[in-house]
């Protein structure tokens, strides 16, 4: 009988290991490493201190792209934070998308894409877009937000911290 324990049990303590290794990881950002629209490098690194919202998205994505009109109607929500455009997407699509909504212009987006690492991807384990990940100036993870959600619950968390 304890033959049939020992490995049950060993399992169980593996299995929660792992478990609790996964969640925290995932209160620290993503370690991200993209090429912005200029052709430059940015990674997680390089940010500076203060509150980071990621958002993953995809520039072909409708809820994407009226989330980001809605972001930047309401862009008080977000002037003091900075935000972290990341997909999956070729460069030319990551370009229009800067221009069809004047990204270049608001000095705190960074837009880029990580291209087919898909490690922002597969860190978060995302299933749907837009995904929007917020952390506080201490860079403790403060809210998570994924696929299509009230945009009243999303900058009433962003107003939060």
């Amino acid at each position: 009988m304890s033959k049939k324990i020992i490995p049950l049990l060993l399992f169980v303590l593996l299995s929660a290991a792992a478990f609790s290794q996964t969640a925290t990881g995932m209160k620290k950002i993503a370690p991200f490493q993209m090429t912005l629209t200029n052709g430059k490098p940015y990674n997680f690194s390089q940010l500076t201190p203060g509150p980071v919202v990621l958002m993953y998205f995809s520039p072909d994505c409708d809820h994407c792209q009226d989330f980001t009109k809605a972001l930047l109607k309401n862009y008080t929500v977000i002037s003091n934070k900075q935000l972290i455009m990341v997909t999956f997407q070729p460069m030319e699509m990551v370009k229009q998308f800067e221009k069809t909504y004047n990204l270049a212009s608001y000095p705190n987006v960074k837009l880029g894409t990580e291209g087919t690492s898909y490690l922002v991807q597969k860190y978060y384990q995302i299933r749907s877009f837009p995904y929007i990940v917020m952390y506080d100036k201490t860079g403790k993870l403060v809210k998570t937000f994924e696929g299509e959600q009230p945009y009243s619950e999303i900058f009433k968390a962003l107003k939060s911290f």
